[in-house]
């Protein structure tokens, strides 16, 4: 007998999702809604629901809409109570439809209430029908009936499963109509009270568009904290897609989650989330919108504080290809790859300071370094990134320095040279570093114990031999060869 792993799959064609037949909709519904039992069907009405349809809709032609609703009730009530779903569902959408096609408002609502408080009702009638009624919305005429439509719509959904699509999608709609009313608090507590991530018969697609408008109002209401938790359900690979609609996603998320990074001023963060919008593939068909995005990327990795994640993104930065596109900003960043001090006066303020805050003719200046309060701050954190920069310089060539040689090159106060400094040292930037302030010496090497030192010691004797050894040999051997060709010559 064939072991069962070895069986081969059998080939199952995909469903389409958005067209899902009758079959698809009662399956899920009893998998998903119900406990997974299926109601039988005591008696089919197909054949009385075909002959009262018609006679209802000439009713209704007649204008007589009460007479041919009225005339559906009873049939409605034998088709739910003898659990024909797909009788009942035909009864009830025809109902709506009626009352739609009258303009008769009042009407409509009162059915849509009635027919989803009806006694054993059957869900895949009542979610056919909200449905059908969710796809009129649009077209009611007036503005005070159409939101009206809404929230009976919103009422009668409240608390049901199987209709939680329709109802974040109508909740939506009322979101943004509060939002443009300047209703920011009251938007956001609607919005945030879909957990569209849990709803199983949503498409993936249309629950990021949920979460990102979630993101929107969150970060619009400066709760960034709320912001970071919504974009965690976010899955990154779902903008693998190269879908134009996708991809303008993908935009609108790493946009969103830029100014999360600015808040927090993670900037190594702010960093990753340029390079993810420069391997966009919009972007990249712009060659602007290239240019634009990688300044970024470079401005921000070189704010972000000396480590090893910084320096080996620095220099993959560097290998980008398209760095050939703005020069100026592959030569700034080269003077950080390169092992040496970096003048703040006579290099970044002389050479570097307009191009990043003003810009040049043909060069556009980018929002990093504005003349604003946060682009001041952000200037104020890349001088102190140049100061690290020097540091560390500094720490590599030298054993011992005074506070006003280091104040020099820092080109600092030495009273803020100091505190920048200690700064540094509590951060770990440069661990090993100690000031000794009654002698104003700075020692930026760790100080060994004395066994440490003796031990070093030890290890450069024991290799001073070891090479005097193998010296002598060499010289011996060499005397050896000579002695003997010259016993030879004789």
């Amino acid at each position: 007998m064939e072991h069962p792993d070895n069986r081969d799959p059998v080939p199952v064609d995909p469903m389409e999702v958005d067209k899902p037949t009758d079959q698809d909709e009662l399956a899920h519904l009893a998998a998903q809604v119900g406990d997974g039992r299926l109601v039988k069907m005591d008696v089919n009405y197909e054949k009385q629901v075909d002959e009262a349809l018609p006679k209802a809709a000439a009713l209704a032609r007649s204008g007589d809409v009460a007479a041919a609703i009225d005339s559906l009730a009873s049939l409605e009530k034998q088709t739910r109570l003898g659990c024909d779903m797909r009788s009942n569902s035909r009864l009830v959408r025809f109902i709506v439809k009626i009352a739609f096609d009258a303009h008769n408002w009042d009407l409509l609502n009162e059915q849509v209430i009635g027919l989803s408080k009806k006694r054993a009702l059957i869900k895949f009638a009542i979610r056919n029908m909200i449905r059908d009624v969710c796809e009129m919305v649009d077209k009611v005429p007036g503005e005070k009936e159409r939101n009206r439509l809404v929230e009976t719509l919103r009422t009668v959904t409240a608390g049901k499963i199987y209709v939680e699509v329709e109802r974040a999608r109508l909740t939506k709609r009322v979101v943004e109509k509060v939002e443009r009313e300047g209703k920011l608090d009251e938007a956001w507590n609607m919005i945030m009270e879909l957990q569209v991530e849990t709803y199983g018969s949503m498409e993936m697609q249309e629950k990021v568009q949920f979460l990102l408008y979630q993101m929107k109002l969150s970060i619009a209401r400066k709760d960034y904290v709320r912001a970071s938790i919504i974009s965690k359900k976010i899955s990154i690979k779902f903008f693998d897609n190269r879908d134009e609609t996708v991809q303008n996603m993908r935009i609108e998320y790493y946009k969103y989650m830029v100014e999360i990074g600015l808040n927090e001023k993670n900037y190594l963060e702010v960093c990753r989330h340029y390079r993810a919008l420069f391997d966009t593939a919009k972007v990249q068909s712009d060659k602007e919108k290239v240019k634009e995005v990688l300044k970024c990327v470079v401005l921000y990795i070189l704010l972000t504080p000396h480590g090893n994640e910084q320096w080996d993104l620095l220099h993959r930065i560097h290998m980008i290809r398209q760095m050939e596109l703005i020069p100026e900003y592959n030569n700034l960043l080269e003077l950080f790859i390169a092992e040496e001090v970096i003048g703040w006066k006579e290099t970044i303020i002389g050479k570097y300071e307009k191009l990043l805050r003003n810009g040049l003719p043909g060069i556009p200046p980018t929002h990093v370094f504005s003349i604003s309060d946060e682009g001041n701050a952000r200037w104020k954190t890349f001088q102190e990134r140049v100061g690290e920069h020097n540091i560390r310089m500094v720490a590599k060539y030298y054993t011992q320095i005074s506070f006003d040689r280091m104040a020099e090159i820092l080109e600092y106060p030495v009273d803020e040279m100091e505190s920048f400094l200690c700064n540094l040292i509590v951060t770990g930037i440069i661990p090993d570093a100690r000031i000794h302030r009654p002698s104003r010496i700075i020692n930026l090497r760790a100080r060994r114990a004395d066994v440490e030192t003796l031990d070093q010691w030890g290890n450069n004797v024991k290799k001073l031999t070891d090479i005097l050894n193998k010296v002598s040999h060499l010289i011996l051997k060499e005397e050896m060869v000579h002695r003997h060709l010259i016993e030879q010559k004789k």
